[in-house]
Protein backbone atom coordinates (compact mmCIF):
# COMPACT_ATOMS: atom_id res chain seq x y z
CA UNK A 1 0.00 0.00 0.00
CA UNK A 2 1.22 3.34 -1.33
CA UNK A 3 1.16 6.85 1.46
CA UNK A 4 1.26 8.73 -1.60
CA UNK A 5 2.13 9.01 -5.48
CA UNK A 6 5.19 10.22 -6.67
CA UNK A 7 4.86 14.13 -8.31
CA UNK A 8 8.13 14.76 -9.98
CA UNK A 9 7.93 18.01 -12.74
CA UNK A 10 10.32 19.26 -15.11
CA UNK A 11 9.96 22.41 -17.22
CA UNK A 12 13.05 23.16 -19.27
CA UNK A 13 12.28 26.40 -21.56
CA UNK A 14 12.86 29.06 -19.00
CA UNK A 15 14.29 31.87 -20.82
CA UNK A 16 15.76 35.30 -20.65
CA UNK A 17 11.78 37.22 -20.74
CA UNK A 18 10.65 33.97 -17.92
CA UNK A 19 13.36 35.00 -15.44
CA UNK A 20 12.26 38.04 -13.63
CA UNK A 21 8.77 36.15 -12.96
CA UNK A 22 10.41 33.24 -11.92
CA UNK A 23 12.64 34.97 -9.40
CA UNK A 24 9.60 37.46 -8.15
CA UNK A 25 7.73 34.34 -6.93
CA UNK A 26 10.69 32.88 -5.80
CA UNK A 27 12.05 35.65 -3.83
CA UNK A 28 8.29 37.44 -3.39
CA UNK A 29 6.07 34.97 -3.01
CA UNK A 30 3.96 36.45 -5.56
CA UNK A 31 2.39 34.75 -8.77
CA UNK A 32 -0.20 32.01 -9.63
CA UNK A 33 0.05 30.64 -6.03
CA UNK A 34 -2.42 30.50 -3.42
CA UNK A 35 0.15 31.53 -1.08
CA UNK A 36 -0.03 32.08 2.91
CA UNK A 37 1.55 35.27 4.69
CA UNK A 38 1.76 33.21 7.73
CA UNK A 39 3.21 30.26 6.42
CA UNK A 40 6.07 31.87 4.61
CA UNK A 41 7.92 32.22 7.35
CA UNK A 42 8.44 28.10 7.26
CA UNK A 43 9.78 27.67 4.01
CA UNK A 44 13.34 26.80 3.77
CA UNK A 45 15.77 28.17 1.30
CA UNK A 46 18.69 25.32 0.23
CA UNK A 47 20.27 27.36 -2.06
CA UNK A 48 19.47 31.91 -2.61
CA UNK A 49 20.33 34.23 -4.74
CA UNK A 50 23.02 36.56 -4.36
CA UNK A 51 22.28 39.05 -7.13
CA UNK A 52 19.23 41.71 -7.15
CA UNK A 53 17.85 39.47 -9.77
CA UNK A 54 17.22 35.74 -10.85
CA UNK A 55 18.36 36.87 -14.69
CA UNK A 56 21.62 38.39 -13.46
CA UNK A 57 22.12 35.12 -11.00
CA UNK A 58 22.11 33.52 -13.87
CA UNK A 59 24.47 35.46 -16.19
CA UNK A 60 27.09 36.14 -13.44
CA UNK A 61 27.17 32.77 -12.31
CA UNK A 62 27.70 31.73 -16.18
CA UNK A 63 30.63 34.55 -16.42
CA UNK A 64 32.31 33.59 -13.41
CA UNK A 65 32.30 29.87 -14.12
CA UNK A 66 33.44 30.59 -17.89
CA UNK A 67 30.62 28.46 -19.46
CA UNK A 68 29.69 28.86 -23.30
CA UNK A 69 26.54 29.56 -24.29
CA UNK A 70 24.45 30.86 -27.10
CA UNK A 71 23.58 34.65 -26.10
CA UNK A 72 20.24 35.04 -27.52
CA UNK A 73 16.55 35.07 -26.65
CA UNK A 74 15.12 32.18 -27.44
CA UNK A 75 18.49 30.29 -25.50
CA UNK A 76 16.70 27.78 -22.44
CA UNK A 77 18.77 29.08 -19.59
CA UNK A 78 17.12 27.55 -16.71
CA UNK A 79 15.43 23.91 -16.30
CA UNK A 80 12.97 23.94 -13.02
CA UNK A 81 12.09 21.09 -10.89
CA UNK A 82 9.04 20.65 -8.43
CA UNK A 83 9.30 17.42 -5.83
CA UNK A 84 5.83 16.51 -4.28
CA UNK A 85 3.09 14.49 -3.50
CA UNK A 86 -0.32 14.77 -2.11
CA UNK A 87 -1.70 16.13 1.21
CA UNK A 88 -2.28 12.24 1.98
CA UNK A 89 1.57 11.04 1.88
CA UNK A 90 2.19 13.77 3.85
CA UNK A 91 -0.36 13.21 6.90
CA UNK A 92 1.24 9.83 6.45
CA UNK A 93 4.59 11.60 7.47
CA UNK A 94 2.99 13.03 10.72
CA UNK A 95 1.89 16.88 9.20
CA UNK A 96 -1.54 18.12 9.90
CA UNK A 97 -4.38 19.69 7.40
CA UNK A 98 -7.18 21.78 7.92
CA UNK A 99 -10.06 22.42 5.23
CA UNK A 100 -9.72 25.52 3.27
CA UNK A 101 -13.14 26.35 2.42
CA UNK A 102 -12.14 25.43 -1.62
CA UNK A 103 -13.03 22.59 -3.43
CA UNK A 104 -10.92 21.45 -6.69
CA UNK A 105 -12.80 22.41 -9.47
CA UNK A 106 -11.09 19.66 -11.81
CA UNK A 107 -8.90 16.27 -11.88
CA UNK A 108 -9.25 13.52 -10.10
CA UNK A 109 -10.21 15.27 -7.01
CA UNK A 110 -12.75 17.19 -8.47
CA UNK A 111 -15.28 18.18 -5.40
CA UNK A 112 -13.23 17.42 -2.60
CA UNK A 113 -12.40 20.19 -0.49
CA UNK A 114 -8.76 21.47 -0.92
CA UNK A 115 -6.86 20.51 2.35
CA UNK A 116 -4.04 23.03 3.45
CA UNK A 117 -1.37 22.48 5.59
CA UNK A 118 -1.97 23.70 9.40
CA UNK A 119 1.81 25.29 10.24
CA UNK A 120 1.83 27.58 13.25
CA UNK A 121 5.26 26.84 14.11
CA UNK A 122 8.37 25.12 13.44
CA UNK A 123 7.55 22.13 15.42
CA UNK A 124 4.27 21.51 13.18
CA UNK A 125 6.62 20.50 10.78
CA UNK A 126 7.78 16.42 10.91
CA UNK A 127 11.02 15.61 10.84
CA UNK A 128 9.90 12.80 8.43
CA UNK A 129 8.70 15.59 5.94
CA UNK A 130 12.21 17.51 6.83
CA UNK A 131 14.31 14.52 5.60
CA UNK A 132 11.79 13.91 2.40
CA UNK A 133 12.96 17.16 1.15
CA UNK A 134 16.58 16.89 1.79
CA UNK A 135 16.36 13.49 0.32
CA UNK A 136 14.71 15.06 -2.98
CA UNK A 137 17.71 17.68 -2.84
CA UNK A 138 19.96 15.01 -2.54
CA UNK A 139 19.08 13.60 -5.64
CA UNK A 140 18.71 17.06 -7.76
CA UNK A 141 22.88 17.08 -6.80
CA UNK A 142 23.15 13.82 -7.91
CA UNK A 143 21.15 14.49 -10.68
CA UNK A 144 22.46 18.09 -12.33
CA UNK A 145 25.43 18.51 -10.26
CA UNK A 146 25.09 20.71 -6.62
CA UNK A 147 26.94 23.85 -8.68
CA UNK A 148 24.62 24.02 -11.28
CA UNK A 149 21.62 24.33 -9.07
CA UNK A 150 20.77 28.10 -8.82
CA UNK A 151 17.91 27.95 -6.82
CA UNK A 152 15.89 25.80 -4.53
CA UNK A 153 13.16 26.37 -2.06
CA UNK A 154 10.63 24.30 0.06
CA UNK A 155 7.67 25.51 0.32
CA UNK A 156 5.16 25.55 3.02
CA UNK A 157 3.26 28.62 2.13
CA UNK A 158 0.55 27.16 -0.84
CA UNK A 159 -1.41 24.46 -0.38
CA UNK A 160 0.61 21.35 -0.85
CA UNK A 161 4.13 21.41 0.50
CA UNK A 162 6.77 20.94 -2.56
CA UNK A 163 10.62 21.59 -3.12
CA UNK A 164 10.88 23.74 -5.78
CA UNK A 165 14.31 24.19 -7.69
CA UNK A 166 15.94 25.95 -10.76
CA UNK A 167 19.68 24.73 -12.44
CA UNK A 168 21.45 25.09 -15.26
CA UNK A 169 21.59 22.27 -17.95
CA UNK A 170 25.18 22.19 -18.53
CA UNK A 171 27.78 19.58 -20.42
CA UNK A 172 30.90 19.04 -20.69
CA UNK A 173 30.77 17.94 -24.40
CA UNK A 174 28.46 18.95 -27.20
CA UNK A 175 27.87 18.67 -31.02
CA UNK A 176 29.15 21.39 -34.03
CA UNK A 177 28.16 21.66 -37.43
CA UNK A 178 31.59 21.53 -39.31
CA UNK A 179 32.09 24.40 -42.51
CA UNK A 180 33.41 24.20 -45.83
CA UNK A 181 37.00 26.11 -45.34
CA UNK A 182 38.78 27.31 -48.53
CA UNK A 183 42.88 26.61 -48.82
CA UNK A 184 43.86 29.70 -46.28
CA UNK A 185 41.34 28.15 -43.41
CA UNK A 186 38.54 30.51 -43.94
CA UNK A 187 34.86 29.30 -43.67
CA UNK A 188 33.27 29.53 -47.08
CA UNK A 189 30.26 31.33 -47.55
CA UNK A 190 27.46 30.48 -49.84
CA UNK A 191 24.43 32.62 -50.93
CA UNK A 192 21.15 31.57 -49.52
CA UNK A 193 17.25 33.39 -49.86
CA UNK A 194 15.78 34.29 -46.01
CA UNK A 195 12.53 34.05 -45.23
CA UNK A 196 11.95 37.87 -46.63
CA UNK A 197 13.44 36.37 -49.86
CA UNK A 198 16.66 38.78 -49.56
CA UNK A 199 19.89 37.03 -50.66
CA UNK A 200 22.32 36.73 -48.12
CA UNK A 201 25.51 35.34 -47.45
CA UNK A 202 25.77 32.22 -45.13
CA UNK A 203 28.48 29.91 -44.00
CA UNK A 204 28.39 26.50 -45.83
CA UNK A 205 27.85 23.20 -44.29
CA UNK A 206 30.80 20.50 -44.30
CA UNK A 207 28.59 17.29 -45.70
CA UNK A 208 29.51 13.56 -46.10
CA UNK A 209 28.85 11.52 -49.16
CA UNK A 210 25.00 11.37 -48.12
CA UNK A 211 24.70 14.63 -48.13
CA UNK A 212 24.51 14.63 -43.77
CA UNK A 213 26.02 17.31 -41.89
CA UNK A 214 28.87 16.46 -40.62
CA UNK A 215 29.48 17.45 -36.66
CA UNK A 216 32.60 17.26 -34.40
CA UNK A 217 32.81 16.68 -30.66
CA UNK A 218 34.06 20.07 -28.58
CA UNK A 219 34.88 19.40 -25.20
CA UNK A 220 34.40 21.84 -22.42
CA UNK A 221 32.01 23.70 -20.30
CA UNK A 222 28.56 24.38 -22.43
CA UNK A 223 25.15 25.79 -21.06
CA UNK A 224 22.93 23.68 -23.40
CA UNK A 225 19.58 22.57 -23.43
CA UNK A 226 19.08 19.79 -26.17
CA UNK A 227 22.29 18.08 -25.10
CA UNK A 228 21.63 17.52 -21.29
CA UNK A 229 18.55 15.88 -22.31
CA UNK A 230 19.98 13.69 -25.12
CA UNK A 231 22.70 12.79 -22.16
CA UNK A 232 19.87 11.95 -19.78
CA UNK A 233 18.17 9.22 -22.32
CA UNK A 234 16.78 11.64 -24.96
CA UNK A 235 13.18 10.98 -25.95
CA UNK A 236 13.28 8.33 -22.47
CA UNK A 237 15.20 11.27 -20.47
CA UNK A 238 12.06 11.82 -18.69
CA UNK A 239 10.84 8.47 -17.79
CA UNK A 240 14.45 7.67 -16.70
CA UNK A 241 14.28 10.40 -14.29
CA UNK A 242 11.01 9.04 -12.51
CA UNK A 243 12.11 5.51 -12.40
CA UNK A 244 15.53 6.44 -10.97
CA UNK A 245 13.82 9.16 -8.50
CA UNK A 246 11.83 6.50 -7.53
CA UNK A 247 14.49 3.76 -7.34
CA UNK A 248 16.43 6.86 -4.68
CA UNK A 249 13.46 7.49 -2.51
CA UNK A 250 12.38 4.36 -1.58
CA UNK A 251 15.70 3.72 -0.64
CA UNK A 252 15.71 6.10 1.62
CA UNK A 253 12.58 4.91 2.98
CA UNK A 254 9.75 6.40 1.60
CA UNK A 255 6.75 4.64 -0.06
CA UNK A 256 5.70 6.66 -3.15
CA UNK A 257 3.48 4.86 -6.30
CA UNK A 258 5.62 5.75 -9.48
CA UNK A 259 2.47 6.00 -11.44
CA UNK A 260 2.03 4.43 -15.24
CA UNK A 261 5.49 3.00 -16.54
CA UNK A 262 5.42 4.42 -20.21
CA UNK A 263 2.57 6.67 -19.93
CA UNK A 264 3.15 10.04 -21.75
CA UNK A 265 0.85 12.20 -19.58
CA UNK A 266 1.99 16.35 -19.53
CA UNK A 267 2.09 18.01 -16.21
CA UNK A 268 0.69 21.39 -16.24
CA UNK A 269 2.76 24.49 -14.92
CA UNK A 270 0.94 26.13 -11.77
CA UNK A 271 -0.23 29.23 -14.13
CA UNK A 272 -1.88 26.20 -16.34
CA UNK A 273 -3.50 24.14 -13.73
CA UNK A 274 -4.90 28.09 -11.89
CA UNK A 275 -6.22 28.96 -15.64
CA UNK A 276 -8.26 25.67 -15.51
CA UNK A 277 -9.64 25.63 -11.59
CA UNK A 278 -10.41 29.12 -12.80
CA UNK A 279 -12.32 28.28 -15.55
CA UNK A 280 -14.06 25.50 -14.16
CA UNK A 281 -14.88 27.65 -11.36
CA UNK A 282 -16.48 30.52 -13.35
CA UNK A 283 -18.78 27.76 -15.61
CA UNK A 284 -19.81 26.14 -12.41
CA UNK A 285 -20.95 30.30 -10.85
CA UNK A 286 -22.75 30.55 -14.03
CA UNK A 287 -24.81 27.84 -14.40
CA UNK A 288 -25.67 28.17 -10.64
CA UNK A 289 -26.90 31.62 -11.53
CA UNK A 290 -28.64 30.38 -14.59
CA UNK A 291 -30.35 27.75 -11.96
CA UNK A 292 -31.53 30.54 -9.70
CA UNK A 293 -32.64 32.87 -12.73
CA UNK A 294 -34.70 30.26 -13.70
CA UNK A 295 -35.94 29.82 -10.10
CA UNK A 296 -36.74 33.42 -9.81
CA UNK A 297 -38.65 33.40 -12.80
CA UNK A 298 -40.74 30.26 -11.89
CA UNK A 299 -41.27 32.41 -8.71
CA UNK A 300 -42.63 35.47 -10.79
CA UNK A 301 -44.90 32.97 -12.74
CA UNK A 302 -46.73 31.93 -9.63
CA UNK A 303 -47.02 35.48 -8.56
CA UNK A 304 -48.63 36.50 -11.73
CA UNK A 305 -50.98 33.19 -12.17
CA UNK A 306 -51.89 33.91 -8.76
CA UNK A 307 -52.52 37.56 -9.07
CA UNK A 308 -54.71 36.80 -12.27
CA UNK A 309 -56.53 33.99 -10.91
CA UNK A 310 -57.82 36.22 -8.31
CA UNK A 311 -59.81 39.42 -8.02
CA UNK A 312 -56.83 42.53 -7.49
CA UNK A 313 -59.01 43.95 -4.72
CA UNK A 314 -58.22 40.54 -2.90
CA UNK A 315 -54.99 41.75 -2.21
CA UNK A 316 -55.60 44.79 -0.83
CA UNK A 317 -57.16 44.65 2.76
CA UNK A 318 -58.19 48.31 3.07
CA UNK A 319 -61.11 47.10 0.81
CA UNK A 320 -64.42 45.00 1.52
CA UNK A 321 -64.07 42.23 -0.57
CA UNK A 322 -67.46 40.33 -0.75
CA UNK A 323 -66.83 36.28 -1.23
CA UNK A 324 -63.59 35.63 0.83
CA UNK A 325 -63.45 35.77 4.32
CA UNK A 326 -60.68 37.53 6.49
CA UNK A 327 -58.28 34.90 6.65
CA UNK A 328 -58.32 34.07 3.46
CA UNK A 329 -56.99 37.67 2.95
CA UNK A 330 -54.58 37.53 4.88
CA UNK A 331 -52.94 34.06 3.45
CA UNK A 332 -53.35 36.20 -0.10
CA UNK A 333 -51.06 39.20 1.12
CA UNK A 334 -48.12 36.71 3.42
CA UNK A 335 -48.00 34.56 0.29
CA UNK A 336 -47.22 37.65 -1.81
CA UNK A 337 -44.85 39.41 0.75
CA UNK A 338 -43.31 35.49 0.64
CA UNK A 339 -42.65 35.83 -3.17
CA UNK A 340 -41.33 38.95 -2.98
CA UNK A 341 -38.73 38.41 0.27
CA UNK A 342 -37.91 35.26 -1.71
CA UNK A 343 -37.28 37.55 -5.10
CA UNK A 344 -35.36 40.02 -3.82
CA UNK A 345 -33.01 37.24 -1.76
CA UNK A 346 -32.59 35.40 -5.25
CA UNK A 347 -31.46 38.84 -6.60
CA UNK A 348 -29.41 39.15 -4.12
CA UNK A 349 -28.22 35.96 -4.70
CA UNK A 350 -27.39 36.68 -8.30
CA UNK A 351 -25.72 39.80 -7.59
CA UNK A 352 -23.13 37.83 -5.16
CA UNK A 353 -22.78 35.38 -8.45
CA UNK A 354 -22.51 38.16 -10.52
CA UNK A 355 -19.33 39.57 -8.25
CA UNK A 356 -17.72 36.16 -7.81
CA UNK A 357 -17.73 35.50 -11.80
CA UNK A 358 -16.54 39.13 -12.86
CA UNK A 359 -13.65 37.94 -10.05
CA UNK A 360 -12.97 35.14 -11.50
CA UNK A 361 -13.17 36.26 -14.98
CA UNK A 362 -10.86 39.48 -13.96
CA UNK A 363 -8.49 36.56 -12.45
CA UNK A 364 -8.64 34.28 -15.20
CA UNK A 365 -8.12 37.43 -18.25
CA UNK A 366 -5.13 38.23 -15.55
CA UNK A 367 -3.55 34.71 -15.86
CA UNK A 368 -4.41 34.70 -19.89
CA UNK A 369 -2.76 37.96 -20.73
CA UNK A 370 -0.08 37.66 -17.79
CA UNK A 371 0.08 41.31 -16.64
CA UNK A 372 3.36 40.95 -15.09
CA UNK A 373 4.45 39.75 -18.41
CA UNK A 374 3.32 42.48 -20.06
CA UNK A 375 4.65 44.94 -17.84
CA UNK A 376 7.59 43.40 -18.28
CA UNK A 377 7.68 43.45 -21.88
CA UNK A 378 6.38 47.36 -21.22
CA UNK A 379 9.35 48.05 -19.45
CA UNK A 380 11.83 46.00 -22.10
CA UNK A 381 10.43 47.79 -24.60
CA UNK A 382 11.25 51.19 -22.56
CA UNK A 383 14.63 49.93 -21.97
CA UNK A 384 14.98 49.23 -25.41
CA UNK A 385 14.22 52.83 -26.53
CA UNK A 386 16.27 54.15 -23.45
CA UNK A 387 19.42 51.91 -24.83
CA UNK A 388 18.88 53.00 -28.34
CA UNK A 389 18.87 56.67 -27.29
CA UNK A 390 22.05 56.07 -25.01
CA UNK A 391 23.46 54.53 -27.52
CA UNK A 392 22.93 57.33 -30.19
CA UNK A 393 24.12 59.81 -27.31
CA UNK A 394 27.22 57.93 -27.38
CA UNK A 395 28.11 57.70 -30.67
CA UNK A 396 27.65 61.48 -30.75
CA UNK A 397 30.07 61.73 -27.84
CA UNK A 398 32.64 58.87 -29.40
CA UNK A 399 32.79 60.89 -32.46
CA UNK A 400 33.42 64.43 -30.55
CA UNK A 401 36.02 62.18 -28.57
CA UNK A 402 37.32 61.09 -31.67
CA UNK A 403 37.07 64.95 -32.82
CA UNK A 404 38.98 65.74 -29.97
CA UNK A 405 41.70 62.90 -30.44
CA UNK A 406 42.26 64.12 -33.42
CA UNK A 407 42.58 67.46 -32.70
CA UNK A 408 45.12 66.55 -29.50
CA UNK A 409 47.38 65.02 -31.57
CA UNK A 410 47.31 67.54 -34.69
CA UNK A 411 48.44 69.87 -31.53
CA UNK A 412 50.74 67.39 -30.11
CA UNK A 413 52.49 67.54 -33.78
CA UNK A 414 52.82 71.30 -33.50
CA UNK A 415 53.77 71.24 -29.92
CA UNK A 416 56.87 68.81 -30.95
CA UNK A 417 57.78 70.61 -33.72
CA UNK A 418 57.53 74.16 -31.22
CA UNK A 419 59.85 72.32 -28.28
CA UNK A 420 62.25 70.78 -31.33
CA UNK A 421 62.35 74.77 -33.03
CA UNK A 422 63.63 76.10 -29.22
CA UNK A 423 65.77 73.05 -28.58
CA UNK A 424 67.62 73.80 -31.35
CA UNK A 425 67.66 78.14 -31.21
CA UNK A 426 68.86 77.33 -27.39
CA UNK A 427 71.80 75.75 -28.61
CA UNK A 428 72.65 78.32 -31.04
CA UNK A 429 72.15 80.73 -28.40
CA UNK A 430 74.77 78.38 -26.17
CA UNK A 431 76.95 78.31 -28.69
CA UNK A 432 77.06 81.98 -29.81
CA UNK A 433 77.56 83.25 -26.59
CA UNK A 434 80.41 80.29 -25.87
CA UNK A 435 82.11 82.16 -29.01
CA UNK A 436 81.20 85.37 -27.90
CA UNK A 437 82.87 85.14 -24.59
CA UNK A 438 85.62 82.84 -26.09
CA UNK A 439 84.85 80.23 -24.10
CA UNK A 440 84.79 76.37 -24.42
CA UNK A 441 81.37 75.14 -24.70
CA UNK A 442 79.80 74.21 -21.53
CA UNK A 443 78.47 70.38 -20.59
CA UNK A 444 75.43 71.35 -18.21
CA UNK A 445 72.47 73.19 -18.61
CA UNK A 446 72.59 74.89 -15.12
CA UNK A 447 75.59 76.74 -16.61
CA UNK A 448 74.11 78.41 -19.40
CA UNK A 449 71.24 79.57 -16.57
CA UNK A 450 73.65 81.04 -14.29
CA UNK A 451 75.08 82.87 -16.83
CA UNK A 452 71.98 84.47 -18.05
CA UNK A 453 70.91 85.76 -14.73
CA UNK A 454 74.06 87.24 -14.07
CA UNK A 455 73.93 89.36 -17.18
CA UNK A 456 70.43 90.24 -16.42
CA UNK A 457 71.25 91.16 -12.99
CA UNK A 458 73.97 93.03 -14.27
CA UNK A 459 76.28 91.06 -12.02
CA UNK A 460 78.60 89.45 -14.80
CA UNK A 461 82.47 90.42 -15.14
CA UNK A 462 83.31 90.34 -18.70
CA UNK A 463 87.19 90.72 -17.86
CA UNK A 464 87.11 88.49 -15.14
CA UNK A 465 85.49 86.13 -16.79
CA UNK A 466 87.72 85.87 -19.67
CA UNK A 467 90.61 85.35 -17.66
CA UNK A 468 88.95 83.07 -15.77
CA UNK A 469 87.46 80.70 -18.63
CA UNK A 470 91.59 81.02 -19.79
CA UNK A 471 92.96 79.80 -16.91
CA UNK A 472 90.49 76.95 -16.81
CA UNK A 473 91.39 75.95 -20.41
CA UNK A 474 95.18 76.21 -19.11
CA UNK A 475 94.08 73.82 -16.33
CA UNK A 476 92.31 71.26 -18.59
CA UNK A 477 95.48 70.92 -20.90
Amino acid sequence: MYDGKQVLRIENKFKQKDLYNVGVEMKDRKGTGNYDKERKKFNVEYVSMSERNLYQEVKQTLKNRNIEYLNKPNTNLLNGVTFTSGCEFFEALGMKFIDSGRVYQTGNKKGQIVKVPYIKSKEDIPQAVTYFFDSCMDYLKEFVGEENIILAQIHYDEDTPHLQAYFLPIVNEVNRKCYVKDKNGNVVKEETKNKKGEITLVPKLLRDNNGKIVYEKVKGKFLNNDQFWKDKGGQNSYAKLQDSFNKFITERGFNLDRGNIGSHVEHKTKLEYEIEENKAELEALKQEKRDTIQILENSKNSLVEATKSTNKEVLNPKKSIVGYNSNDIQKMIDYSKNLEQINVLQQSEIETKDMAIQKLTTENDSFKNNKELIKRDNLIKEQKSTIKNLKKENNRLSDLVNILENNIESLKIKLNKEIEKWKKLFNKMCNALDKVLKREPKEYVEDYEDLADSIINDNYDYEKNKEKEKKDYEIGI
